[in-house]
């Protein structure tokens, strides 16, 4: 019970350091993505962290078995690398017992991410979609900047030389009304205020001592200038207001094991191509809910011997290893869900083959681990990501040290 605590306490600093490791790149990631999307929209604060907070769950979702991964190499590379795992195989303690406890701890990781991916990440799933939606469909600000025109507005072109961003007033204002087909009208005005009314959609212009220059509406080549002491302009503004939207249709990954297998129960009942596309594609879904959770033994399975054979506990080497390992199973993945959705493969032999080859690799690793101390595929990886390191940090010191001696 003792070794037990001793070894599962090895692996929680890891599994959070490596947990939001991973979390921070996705959401940088994720990040860069949205900056071009929401750049001039005048999106609230609030609303960009409710748009990154319900990402997390799809993110929490693929960490979390990475991190599993990333913990078990970790800290079995440093148990091996002090010698701990040579006086435990001294005193009879099999690397089967030693992975036990992890085991049974993956096991209860996995099944709080089942129930996660079943019932929570469906539903944050389904809002992301929504409140991207709603990003999507909402128009840029105005933004005028002085003596810049701006196409902020659609069929108005407006030019300011002094602006306060504050309260919106502006001086020596020039506006080209393009609304009207075939009719140019241009407005000036000594200044005036721009103001956004959120409640109707529209901008209200107030203009004073200025000028309306435009063609006769009677006759087209009479040009009228009508000059005027104050002047209120009410322009359309639709779209600058986002609305948010409370329902949608659900795509098969918003929704529970349960709603897709009633549908898939309803498409079973009528003939075609199309319904069998669509059965694969729900298919694929339900296991994947349960195959990414159990993933997490898999690694345990995986983690164990690779840590015990690499004498390495660095976070950069576990790291460098976790992460070759789990785009290996990525990539298996992706390409099972890529078979299954063209019929090319059964769905659940697609989803779950991933997991059942790197399992067959684990315990080949792990009857490995039994009978020696180091495999050399795994030294030599570990010792090309060692030189790596060091080379980096050797790299960093001397141009610190340059920086000082400048």
């Amino acid at each position: 019970m003792i070794l037990a605590r001793y070894i599962l306490k090895e692996h929680i600093a890891p599994f959070f350091f490596g947990l939001s490791l991973i979390v921070f790149i996705f959401t940088m990631n994720l990040l860069f993505q949205l900056l071009g999307r929401i750049a001039g929209k005048g999106i609230s604060g609030w609303v960009i962290l409710e748009y990154f907070g319900l990402n997390l769950a799809w993110i929490i979702a693929l960490a979390v078995p990475m991190a599993v991964l990333i913990a078990t190499v970790s800290a079995f590379g440093r148990l091996s690398s002090d010698g701990e795992i040579t006086a435990l195989r001294a005193t009879g303690i099999s690397p089967t017992k030693l992975m036990k406890p992890v085991m049974v701890a993956a096991f209860l990781v996995a099944v709080g991410i089942g129930l996660f991916n079943n019932f929570l990440l469906p539903e944050m799933n389904h809002r992301t979609k929504l409140l991207y939606s709603d990003i999507s469909r909402k128009k840029p600000t105005i933004n005028i900047e002085p003596g810049i025109f701006s196409f902020s507005l659609p069929k108005y072109v407006i030019r300011a030389a002094d602006v306060n961003q504050i309260n919106g007033t502006m001086k020596e204002i020039t506006i080209f009304d393009n609304h009207e087909k075939g009719k140019h009208t241009t407005i000036t005005s000594v200044g005036g205020q721009l103001k956004f009314v959120s409640t109707e959609e529209r901008i209200v212009l107030t203009l004073n001592n200025g000028e309306i220059h435009r063609p006769s509406i009677d006759d087209p080549d009479v040009y009228e200038v009508t000059a005027f002491d104050s002047a209120l302009f009410r322009i359309p503004a639709p779209g600058m207001v986002m609305k948010r939207g409370t329902s949608g249709y659900r795509g098969d990954r918003e929704l529970t094991v349960t709603e897709m297998l009633e549908k898939v129960r309803k498409l079973k009942e009528k003939e075609g191509a199309h319904n069998q596309r669509r059965i694969s594609a729900y298919m694929v879904e339900i296991h994947k809910k349960f195959t990414i959770p159990i993933a997490c033994l898999v690694f345990v399975l995986l983690g164990t011997p690779l840590g015990i054979m690499a004498h390495r506990g660095g976070f950069g080497i576990s790291g460098g290893i976790s992460l070759l390992f789990f785009v290996i199973y990525w990539a298996f993945l992706a390409a099972g869900e890529t078979l299954a959705d063209r019929q090319l493969a059964s769905p659940g032999v697609a989803m779950w083959m991933p997991n059942i080859l790197l399992a067959f690799v684990g315990l080949w690793l792990v009857r490995m681990a039994k009978r020696r101390t180091s495999l050399p595929a795994v030294g030599w990886i570990a010792g090309k990501l060692s030189r790596l390191l060091k080379i980096g940090r050797k790299s960093g010191n001397d141009d610190n040290h340059n920086r000082s001696a400048s």
